[in-house]
């Protein structure tokens, strides 16, 4: 380690703080879930990991509701009732309701992951979600009830599920799944780690395990869905995927796949059409990390950090590996600054795993949150602790970040691991959920975003419902631009809110809102005041 790099690596959050507090609030929210990981004297390889966290507006009343994954006990231990997901109403009041029997949700999985999105575009967000040895997909019944229709769609899926994304990756007006999976355990029993003279087990480092195929399904449009894995591409790409997301990156109109893996070569797949990809994962640069060695990816986003209108990734990985920040140079080329940025030595000594980027301050510039916790009770490292602190990396408006202290959530250590991004409170600035590793669910809520903002939720029509895919480009009475991509699917294992939200800063509205739908349409909205959300349909053709 250079000198440089150890002195970022123990300054630690800049003295300044932060202009927003989070704190977490959800006991008080009424959100009392606890995270059983199910572990065993055993300890088997899906005990280390942890679940995550959708938001969702399952009864189209206006405000984000929240699906929380539970994991323990593992197969082929019976489940209880404890074992349950949990669904929560959003109440409008900065409370939550929790209707999982109400809604008909029993699913029995050991659980990792959800997303949620409208495949069949009628109008109700469904559910999916993954879990070792069993996936669901819901479908939403309109009525405030699901129904679990796995087995009619066709997308049970692989042994074990984990991190799962929705995008139009054919053009057909429909939302594709991809669903990768993790490691192939069907030996873990056979291995012993820790203790043998003395008895005691410990976990076996993911290394021991070999990597598997993931799916991808494309939708057929009445219900049921197609595996489409060897066709498209995607049919070599082993990996052990904890990370995975549908970005426009080259900004062709058609969407991406950057597939996140622990401990192999993280894979981009390009889009060309027609139903098939391209393996850039080399050629890019965002294979590897700066040393050119994989490393243990947990978490991803996307999103344009640096207001060139271009998507830049970032990357969550294991302890003694940055975070791997790759800007986007257009031309399917990226460049490593995890270094230069800032976004990288901070992150070190963490395990990790949830990664979000949101506009914390409404300043128009993208902020980088990122959610840690230990895979090991025991870390084997000397000075590292299981439970971890949460990080907050404020952006400069030039793509430079700095950690800041944003509250007393970010000095109290947890064993962090999903993470997803809402305003539930419908007060204008990004809140945050995040799943624990055996605790109890963090609801953190922004106080002080002082800056304007403009909130755009979309309806799609030639595009698929909710407008998956599309690129909004807001553009200010100042002249200042900003690009913001809509997603089903990111971070570690989560979906975050499909609505866009717009940091104005000091400004009072925006000038031309110019969307680029999935369908290819581009269309253009004038004078947009601030602080309110708009509801926008797509139109037939280019216009205002």
């Amino acid at each position: 380690m250079t000198p440089a790099l150890l002195f970022a690596v123990l300054a630690g959050p800049a003295p300044g703080g932060c202009p927003v507090t989070f704190t977490d609030v959800a006991a008080q929210a009424g959100l009392h879930f606890v995270h059983d990981r199910g572990a065993t004297p055993e300890h088997r390889l899906p005990e280390m990991y942890g679940s995550g966290v959708a938001w969702l507006d399952y009864d189209n009343d206006g405000w984000m509701d929240l699906y929380v994954v539970q994991s323990g006990p593992l197969p082929p231990a019976p489940r209880t009732e404890k074992s349950l997901d949990h669904l929560y109403h959003n109440n409008h009041d900065g409370t939550f309701t929790d209707v999982t029997e109400k809604a008909g949700i029993r699913n029995m999985n050991y659980g990792m992951g959800a997303v949620a999105a409208d495949y069949d575009n009628d109008g109700f967000v469904d559910l999916y979600v993954t879990g070792y040895r069993g996936n669901v997909l819901y479908h939403n019944n309109g009525d405030g009830t699901f129904t679990d229709v796995t087995a009619k769609a066709g997308v049970a899926g692989p042994r074990w599920g984990t991190a799962a994304a929705w995008a139009d990756f054919d053009g057909d007006g429909y939302l594709d799944l991809f669903v990768g999976q993790y490691a192939d355990d069907t030996r873990d029993k056979d291995l012993f780690c820790g203790d043998r003279a003395a008895g005691i087990r410990d976990y076996c480092p993911p290394v021991m395990y070999d990597g598997t195929l993931s799916v991808l399904y494309r939708n057929n449009g009445d219900g049921t869905f197609t595996d489409v894995t060897k066709s498209s591409g995607l049919g070599k790409a082993v990996g052990k995927v904890l990370g995975a997301m549908f970005v426009d990156l080259d900004l062709d109109g058609r969407p991406d796949l950057y597939i996140v893996n622990d401990g192999l070569m993280n894979f981009l797949f390009h889009n060309l059409g027609k139903g098939t990809f391209e393996d850039i994962s080399v050629s890019s640069g965002t294979g590897f990390g700066l040393d050119g060695n994989p490393k243990g990816g947990m978490g991803v986003d996307a999103g344009d950090l640096d207001a060139d209108g271009l998507p830049d990734l970032v990357v969550a990985n294991y302890e003694t590996e940055m975070n791997e920040h790759y800007r986007n140079l257009g031309s399917g080329v990226f460049e490593d600054l995890s270094i230069t940025s800032g976004l990288g030595p901070p992150t070190v000594n963490h395990v990790k795993f949830g990664l979000n980027f949101l506009d914390a301050d409404n300043s128009g510039n993208l902020d980088v949150f990122v959610a840690s916790g230990h895979i090991f009770e025991r870390p084997r490292r000397q000075g590292m602790t299981f439970a971890q602190p949460l990080q907050l990396f404020w952006n400069d408006g030039r793509g430079r970040f700095e950690e800041r202290a944003c509250g007393s959530a970010f000095s109290q250590p947890v064993v962090a691991r999903g993470s997803a991004v809402a305003d539930y409170d419908n007060d204008g600035d990004p809140d945050i959920a995040v799943s624990t590793s055996g605790g109890p669910l963090l609801l953190l809520r922004n106080d002080g975003a002082h800056g304007r903002w403009l909130g755009v939720e979309l309806v799609g029509k030639k595009s698929n419902r909710q407008g998956i895919g599309a690129r909004l480009v807001a553009e200010t009475p100042s002249g200042r631009k900003l690009t913001r991509f809509v997603e089903a699917g990111s971070s570690y294992l989560s979906s975050s809110d499909p609505r866009v939200l717009f940091g104005l800063a000091a400004e009072a509205s925006v000038k031309t809102l110019t969307i680029y739908w999935p369908s290819g349409i581009v269309q253009v909205v004038d004078n947009l005041p601030a602080g309110r959300y708009v509801r926008i349909e797509e139109t037939a053709a280019k216009g205002h």
